[in-house]
């Protein structure tokens, strides 16, 4: 594989570590270190509540119970938030010396936290015994690591910046997207929509990382791919004229949404857009298991492209899990779940539900979806950044600043004062 994004974050400790911080031995313990009882059990925590997300869960529960017979699983997964909820939860047990086996978290910038406030286990031990690097590309394999050293076991790879459309709509509105055209291109197309009687776009950011997504997905149209890595190394800031510009189509964008947009949640949205209210939904491939798992049919129902824009890139969303530095309760459990989610046939068949495509490079993916076939492809040859929605390209609390920002923007509309927030914490985070 081509590698585009080295993903490489080396930031300094963030606020939101100092909210879950433990002090307590070091995350160079090895994996289960400080384990309990070693009870027959195990207990995981994610944010994997809709339908399609609980049955690719349900995939790799089945797996760990099918190498480990006998073995109890308790799903604790917590809705809402967009993930939020299930990190705050997790806060508050790490700080009460009381974790779960092992917890969903995203690579890179996320990980990093955890990493900085020593909460979780250094994994290289395992990742090295069992030559896991080798079945990885070198970029999901990086993204994984801290200074070095693995913390975490991807389960797949997702892609943020996917426009989900409904053929029907645009075909009533003598519309069809053309990704090269750009974003004028798409809102011109949108206002073409809006002429024809039917709402443009579906949009559902209850949970503010919906919206928050769709923005980074203009700005990396407007900026491209190597201007978006370096607003995260200070090289390219916010205040430039193609973020200004982003910022107006994002305006443009929302006016042309639904109006309950902050009512109602993503998987609701992209529902919407597939019953026919809409045209469009911007929305990760979580969406395609959501869409399959309402027997919604592609390209009837729905279809995709990739955000239009002036090259290809790749929105990365990765999915791993971690185990704690100390107290995990039942540690041989605990690593029989991450070498579960590093089975290729596992990877493969999470991805068949998740709308995600496997991490590892030795899984079959022919089996996979037509979608599917075509993210892998673009992984392979597009220009592969990381997501600031999913607090992934940088630190989190550099992630918390923007989404604040967008939310205060839905508001507002004042784009200075956007971006006045975004160059201050360039400044003072990065």
């Amino acid at each position: 594989m081509r590698v585009q994004n080295k993903l490489k974050v080396s930031m300094a400790v963030t606020a939101a570590v100092s909210l879950i911080a433990v002090t307590g031995c070091s995350a160079n313990q090895p994996a289960g270190g400080g384990g309990g009882d070693g009870t027959n059990k195990l207990e995981i925590t994610s944010w994997w509540t809709s339908g399609s997300e609980a049955e690719a869960l349900n995939v790799l529960i089945d797996g760990v119970k099918s190498s480990s017979p006998g073995l109890s699983v308790d799903n604790a997964a917590v809705s809402g938030g967009g993930g939020a909820n299930a990190r705050q939860a997790l806060a508050a047990r790490l700080q009460a010396g009381s974790p779960p086996d092992a917890w969903q978290l995203h690579p890179a910038g996320q990980l990093k936290s955890y990493v900085d406030g020593g909460q979780v286990a250094d994994l290289t031990e395992l990742w090295t015994q069992n030559d896991w690097a080798s079945k990885l590309p070198k970029d999901v394999a990086e993204a994984q690591q801290v200074d070095g050293k693995y913390y975490t076991v991807p389960i797949g790879v997702h892609r943020g910046n996917v426009l989900w459309t409904n053929p029907a709509v645009l075909s009533k509105a003598n519309a069809a997207i053309d990704p090269a055209a750009g974003v004028d291109g798409l809102i011109s197309t949108l206002k073409q929509v809006e002429a024809s009687g039917t709402t443009p776009v579906c949009l559902g950011d209850k949970d503010i990382f919906a919206s928050a997504q769709l923005l980074e997905s203009i700005i990396m149209s407007r900026v491209g791919a190597d201007n978006w890595k370096k607003l995260f190394t200070n090289e390219y800031s916010f205040d430039a004229p193609e973020v200004k510009q982003a910022l107006e189509d994002y305006k443009t964008i929302l006016a042309l949404s639904n109006k309950d947009h902050s009512a109602i949640t993503w998987d609701e949205a992209v529902k919407k857009m597939a019953n026919g209210d809409c045209a469009v939904s911007l929305m990760g491939d979580w969406a395609y298991g959501e869409l399959l798992n309402a027997d919604k049919k592609p390209g009837t129902d729905f279809a995709w492209v990739t955000f239009p824009g002036k090259e290809d890139i790749f929105d990365y969303v990765g999915d791993g899990f971690s185990i704690a530095a100390k107290n995990t309760p039942n540690p041989e459990a605990a690593n029989a779940w991450l070498k579960t989610l590093m089975d290729p046939k596992v990877q493969t068949e999470f991805a068949a539900k998740k709308g995600s495509i496997p991490a590892v490079t030795n899984a079959d993916i022919s089996t996979l979806s037509e979608y599917q076939q075509e993210a892998a492809k673009s992984f392979a040859e597009a220009s592969v950044v990381s997501s600031l929605a999913h607090g992934q390209v940088t630190t989190a609390e550099f992630a918390q600043t923007y989404a604040d920002a967008v939310s205060t923007f839905n508001g507002s509309g004042n784009v200075e004062a956007f971006l006045a927030s975004m160059t201050q914490a360039q400044k003072t985070q990065l």
